[in-house]
């Protein structure tokens, strides 16, 4: 497949997962006293990364380690990038006779999955590297010493868009079914709320004065309630119409935690579970009228 048809394909469908072969490959000429870098086996990362590497001539021994086809935050997160993980494949591939140092550069965002402590205990050095694979170079340049920029992780409108797109895709193949049993006269409406949903929360969620992912995603049910009460004028649809985009924007807010950085680490399902419960007796209080 041609590259950036597998980068669109990719970018869509960046939640499931695209496993390469892990491997231990030479980038360049490298010696005994060559990097050793570490990275997962998410398709995407590993060819960007080789690209990359190749590019500006950097000399070292690659480690792509099996993930399961899961990108390198995500598969520390999941417990499927770990310090196991890396050791398993350092025995396999006999990484110690291909240098003579045990230093290891690891992603930043796999912290929390691999410990530099277990490593230790096992003899190696593992040092979290940039967040951006292209701060690399100056970074090896700078005797593997981080300056603020390499540590912070940005997340700009280009990463916002992709991510909306990827957001939306997913909404939709969740959402599709429901659509169609419920609101199956609105088909299309009702698509295009999902996908004005999924990318509003990635591209603009951060002006919206709330913490939490699953209040910012009611919010933006606002202007679409306004429109639909102003321009449905039978009630019981009113109030389907009400209830289905509430539902919407909930769900979406909620799911946003998966497919944002900024929602990792918020606990808002028992709280989203209740606001379905209550919108789906609504609607059931509705069909008796």
């Amino acid at each position: 497949m041609i590259g950036w048809i597998k980068d669109i394909y990719q970018t869509l469908f960046r939640f499931a997962r695209f496993p390469c072969e892990p491997e231990t490959v030479s980038v360049g000429n490298p010696d005994k006293s060559s990097p050793v870098l570490v990275t997962c086996n998410f398709d995407y990362t590993v060819r960007h990364l080789k690209k990359y590497l190749e590019k500006e001539q950097l000399d070292c021994f690659l480690l792509v380690v099996n993930t399961q086809g899961t990108n390198v935050w995500c598969a520390a997160a999941e417990g499927i990038f770990t310090t196991e993980t890396v050791l398993a494949h350092l025995k396999v591939y006999n990484v110690k006779d291909l240098v003579d140092h045990t230093r290891l550069i690891l992603p930043q965002l796999s912290v929390a999955g691999i410990k530099r402590k277990d490593l230790k205990e096992h003899g190696w050095e593992g040092i979290y590297g940039p967040v951006y694979f292209t701060d690399l170079k100056e970074f090896l340049k700078n005797g593997l010493t981080k300056t603020k920029e390499m540590q912070a992780l940005e997340y700009g409108y280009w990463e916002r868009f992709k991510m909306g797109l990827s957001h939306a895709v997913f909404c939709t193949l969740v959402c599709i079914l429901p659509i169609f049993l419920f609101a199956s006269d609105w088909w299309l409406q009702a698509i295009a709320l999902v996908w004005y949903f999924a990318f509003s929360m990635q591209l603009i969620e951060h002006f919206i004065p709330f913490h939490r992912l699953l209040y910012k995603g009611l919010a933006l049910t606002l202007p679409v309630l306004a429109i639909a009460l102003f321009s449905v004028t039978d009630s019981v649809l009113r109030i389907q119409a009400t209830i289905g985009i509430i539902a919407l924007g909930a769900y979406i807010g909620y799911d946003a935690q998966g497919h944002s950085h900024l929602g990792q680490n918020q606990q808002s399902g028992k709280l989203f579970a209740r606001i379905f419960a209550s919108l789906a007796l609504i609607y059931g209080g509705t069909l008796l009228l």
